[in-house]
C-alpha cells in the first residue's frame, strides 16, 4: 500500500484534521500580510508610503523592512489550533451524509449542499469564533458578543459597501461542485483547500474589519 492510499485511506481522519489545521495556518499567514501591506504600501526601489504624521512618516523611514514587519505567530498557531478542531468535524459530517444522501444525482447534491450550508457552515463558524475567544482568554460574555457581531454577518449573503459577505454566495456552488465530482476520501481535503482560501477572509472579520 502506498503512502497515498495510507494517507487518504487507513489514515484519513489523520489527514483531514491536519490539513485543515494547516490551511488553516496558511490563510492567517496570507492574511496577515494583506492587513501589512495595506499600511504600508512599498514602491519598486523598495521605499514606501505612509498615511501618517510627518513625525511618525520619518520614523518608519529610519526603520528597515523587516524591522517594522512583525508577524502574529500567536494569532497563526490559534488559527491553526482552531483548524485542527474543525477538521475531526468536517471529516465525520461528510461521512454521515453520505450515508445518508448518497449517490450524485441533483436531488441528493441540493439536499447535501442545504445540509451542509444549514448545519456544517454555522457549526464550524461557531468553533471558529468561540475557539479563538477561548485561546485568547476572552470570557463567555465577550465571545458572545462578538459572534452576535460577526456570527451572522460571516454567514449571511448581503452586501456591504466595500465588501461581499461571502459565506452563503461561496460555500454552495463550492459544495456543488464537492458533492458531484469529488470521491468521498478527497472532500475533506478539497473542502480544505477551499476553507483556505474563505479562512482569508474569515481572518479579515476576525481581526481586521471595524465595527461600530
Amino acid at each position: 500500500m502506498t503512502v497515498w492510499r495510507k494517507l487518504f485511506g487507513k489514515y484519513l481522519l489523520v489527514t483531514n484534521t491536519v490539513s485543515c489545521g494547516l490551511m488553516m495556518a496558511i490563510a492567517d499567514i496570507i492574511q496577515q500580510r494583506n492587513e501589512y501591506f495595506k499600511k504600508y504600501k512599498y514602491l519598486p526601489n523598495g521605499t514606501y508610503v505612509m498615511a501618517a504624521s510627518p513625525d511618525i512618516e520619518q520614523k518608519f523611514h529610519n526603520l528597515k523592512i523587516s524591522d517594522i514587519y512583525m508577524h502574529d505567530y500567536v494569532r497563526t498557531k490559534n488559527m491553526m489550533i482552531v483548524g485542527l478542531f474543525q477538521g475531526p468535524f468536517h471529516h465525520w459530517f461528510y461521512m454521515i451524509l453520505e450515508k445518508v444522501l448518497p449517490g450524485k444525482n441533483a436531488a441528493s447534491v441540493i439536499k447535501k449542499t442545504c445540509l451542509d450550508q444549514t448545519i456544517a457552515s454555522p457549526i464550524c463558524l461557531g468553533i471558529f469564533f468561540i475557539g479563538l475567544g477561548l485561546l485568547e482568554h476572552h470570557n463567555m460574555k465577550e465571545i458572545h458578543e462578538e459572534m452576535k457581531v460577526k456570527l451572522y454577518d460571516t454567514w449571511k449573503f448581503s452586501f456591504h459597501p466595500t465588501y461581499v459577505q461571502v459565506d452563503c454566495c461561496f460555500w454552495p456552488p463550492t459544495q456543488c461542485v464537492n458533492f458531484f465530482f469529488i470521491p468521498l476520501r478527497y472532500r475533506v481535503l478539497y473542502t480544505n483547500f477551499m476553507t483556505m482560501i474563505y479562512d482569508i477572509f474569515l481572518s479579515y472579520m476576525k481581526y481586521d474589519v471595524q465595527y461600530q
